[in-house]
């Protein structure tokens, strides 16, 4: 099954047309009409809007592999996860390596904060001197 079959059954399954499915996946009609040709394949990042959104694994929406549906619950995308989406598909891979490393480095730093504040929390005392 290649992944234009997938997406229309998709669009079946949810007993939607494919502009309902293209706005809910915030891409254009002309580029579901274009995948559904199989004109054009799918990014990897417009098969994880529609994990989220429409519960369809990642996986099985780009390459057929199991399961078919996500372990994870859907849900609507908030406007500033739909920005970082749409960012994301102009980015060269030279842009996003900078961008990994960069959400890499600011988790560690994360985690170091977290780590002092709760060194600092268990040396202060839980009641106040009196």
């Amino acid at each position: 099954m290649a992944i234009a079959d997938r997406v229309r059954l998709i669009i079946t399954e949810k007993g939607i047309n494919q502009k309902k499915f293209a706005e809910s996946i915030y891409v254009t009609d002309g580029y579901i009409s274009r995948l559904l040709k199989g004109d054009i394949g799918m990014s990897n990042s417009t098969a994880m809007i529609i994990e989220k959104v429409h519960g369809y694994a990642k996986d099985w929406v780009l390459t057929g592999a199991e399961p078919k549906i996500s372990p994870q619950k859907t849900q609507a995308l908030t406007p500033v996860q739909r920005k970082i989406i749409e960012e994301v598909e102009t980015m060269t891979d030279e842009d996003l390596f900078f961008i990994a490393t960069y959400i890499e480095t600011l988790k560690e730093a994360l985690k170091k904060k977290k780590a002092l504040e709760k060194g600092e929390k268990e040396k202060s005392p839980s009641t106040p001197p009196g």
